[in-house]
């Protein structure tokens, strides 16, 4: 086994380490839709096709960095 040691590493700054607080709670409150959203359809609450559009709202209401990559 082979083993390398870094001992320095630059990272140029990204959109991450210029997030405001504001967006963040857009991500976090995201998060939590699509948790309780996805917890509905585990539980046989919603139908695949309804978690599809409500997912799709969800995008719409709370735009963050996640749901565009989604």
């Amino acid at each position: 086994m082979q083993v390398t040691e870094v001992t320095s590493a630059t990272t140029s700054p990204t959109v991450l380490s210029q997030i405001t607080h504001e967006q963040l709670q857009q991500e976090f409150n995201f998060l939590r839709v699509e948790h309780i959203t996805k917890t509905m359809l585990n539980q046989g609450l919603i139908t695949p096709d309804k978690y599809r559009l409500i997912m799709i709202d969800n995008m719409v209401t709370f735009p963050t960095f996640i749901s565009q990559i989604l």
